[in-house]
């Protein structure tokens, strides 16, 4: 039996005025392979998704975020931040997801989503978080509209600093 193999749903976004991104498309697939990511089971290689921050969190500016076996997410970072540090933080932070997705498994996402995030709180500071997103299903009947079936009733954030770096 042949194994099927699927397209990737690369998205990639141009900066919003003021971003830039640190890295290339052909850079973050260079370190995506370079560092052995698990790929997908039905695709050749991660999803990457270059992708403008809507807003800073607790935590800092979004740097990147991975969801294991499934997704790379590389956010832009404003233009007052150097261009060089921004890179250096963004390997840092690919490096990390890396060792942390060696003993994470892929999950349905619909349900029970787990996803590791890289925040910059000062130039020099890079915070590391495991994201869980639980979503309680709601019973399909059969009169409700279609449309609603698959969305969840509820949805439970919960967000733990798992390392915490000074890059220098």
């Amino acid at each position: 039996m042949t194994d099927v193999v699927f397209r990737n749903d690369d998205r990639i976004s141009r900066p919003a005025r003021g971003r830039f991104f640190p890295v290339t498309v052909a850079e973050t697939l260079r370190f995506i392979r370079a560092l052995g990511f698990a790929s997908p089971r039905y695709r050749k290689r991660l999803d990457i998704t270059f992708r403008n921050a809507e807003t800073a969190s607790d935590y800092g500016v979004d740097v990147a975020a991975f969801y294991p076996a499934d997704e790379m997410i590389i956010y832009s970072v404003p233009k007052n931040f150097d261009r060089a540090s921004s890179k250096t933080t963004l390997e840092v932070a690919l490096r990390e997801f890396a060792q942390l997705a060696k003993d994470a498994e892929p999950t349905d996402r619909r349900q029970k989503s787990v996803s590791f995030r890289a925040y910059i709180e000062t130039p020099s500071r890079l915070t590391i978080t495991r994201r869980t997103r639980r979503a309680t299903l709601a019973k399909y009947r059969g009169d409700a509209k279609f449309s609603h079936a698959f969305k969840p009733k509820g949805v439970k954030t919960d967000e733990r600093v798992v390392l915490a770096l000074d890059i220098t």
